[in-house]
């Protein structure tokens, strides 16, 4: 019997169906995924969140590799027209920004961060309310150029999350240019590493976990905020110490890179790529607070999830076993298992533990 090509790949290529050829293990020794197990949108969400980098899998010739193709799932008019509207400043805004970021590159200049921050600022009004933000950005489809979108996202989530956090709006500004600005060091790797589809050298992937130096190196002089170079720096450490590029711990950790690096993995689980799906949020939800206390500032993240919880309030929603229902009660101490309301009936997602919420409308 023909033994079976493994290939290692970057997690931002993994679908759902491949099989994993290793067992994948967290910084802290704890098993992820089983080796030869099926990779589930679950379990990409899993190795997102424990940052890693890549995984092995067994190559599959049969495999298509077509665009995701989906309906967007509007249920009136207008909210199609919103996000119509929406759409095309969020994409003025990725072409003014990459264009800004493209002439840094190449000449050197100082950033203007005042119209970067502008760019960021019209898109997150056009959605009418800061609550519809995480609306619009789960219909966002078309990837030219992940790195730069991803950087839009997770922006227009730190400013949302300035808000909930009670940030002034000198901070908020801040903390808005930590999100767009936090993965600059990837436009200074080669994007035949940074995409490269098929194996990839240790060397390699030492190379994409230099981002975070490689950024603050070339933004160190430049006249920004020492907050927002540090959180280019340091989006990647963890409170548990297993982080990088230094191994930090809580105290350690400047609060702008705490809360930039919430923003970062939520919108790396549950955007969709070209090749999948986005994560449900309260699938994220859970992994947060099963998990995040020991990796993520907790002052920072519960009253985070809490607010992301009551964006939610009244959208309707999608259980594991195909019924739907309509969200209209919070409970507190378990965020990600709220009261739905099914027909002319309440059911509490605390007291059904084999359902859960897989998909928000």
């Amino acid at each position: 019997m023909a033994e079976k090509k493994v290939l290692t790949i970057s997690v931002s290529d993994v679908i759902p169906g491949m099989v994993a050829a290793r067992d994948i293990y967290s910084k802290n020794e704890q098993l992820l995924i089983g080796k030869d197990s099926v990779i589930d949108a679950n379990s990409i969400a899993r190795i997102t969140f424990f940052g890693i980098l890549s995984v092995a899998i067994y190559a599959d010739k049969d495999r298509e590799t077509d665009e995701l193709e989906e309906d967007t799932p509007f249920e009136t008019l207008a909210q199609k027209k919103a996000f119509e509207q929406f759409n095309t400043e969020y994409h003025e805004s990725i072409s003014d920004i990459k264009g800004k970021m493209n002439q840094l590159l190449k000449v050197g200049d100082n950033i203007d961060e005042k119209k970067l921050i502008q760019d960021v600022e019209s898109v997150v009004i056009s959605t009418g309310t800061k609550y519809q933000v995480f609306d619009m950005l789960h219909y966002i489809k078309d990837y030219d150029d992940e790195t730069y979108n991803h950087s839009l996202n997770v922006s227009m989530i730190c400013n949302v999350f300035a808000d909930w956090l009670g940030m002034s709006s000198y901070e908020k500004k801040y903390l808005t240019l930590c999100g767009l600005l936090h993965d600059f060091g990837k436009l200074l790797i080669s994007k035949d590493v940074l995409r490269k589809r098929g194996k990839l050298t240790e060397d390699e992937y030492e190379v994409i976990k230099q981002h975070p130096l490689k950024g603050y190196e070339f933004l160190r002089n430049k006249k920004i905020h020492e907050s927002v170079k540090r959180a280019v720096l340091l989006h990647h450490e963890r409170c548990d110490g297993k982080g990088y590029p230094f191994g930090m711990k809580v105290n350690e950790i400047d609060p702008y890179a705490a809360i930039t690096a919430i923003a970062d993995v939520y919108e790396a689980m549950t955007a969709t790529r070209v090749y999948r799906k986005g994560l449900s949020p309260f699938r994220v939800i859970k992994l947060f607070e099963e998990e995040g206390r020991q990796q993520f500032n907790p002052i920072f993240l519960m009253p985070i999830l809490k607010n992301l919880v009551e964006t939610y309030m009244r959208h309707k929603v999608k259980l594991n076993d195909g019924r739907e229902g309509t969200i209209v009660m919070i409970n507190p101490n378990e965020l990600c298992r709220p009261v739905l309301m099914m027909g002319n009936e309440f059911l509490d997602l605390t007291k059904n533990r084999e359902l859960f919420i897989e998909e928000v409308f």
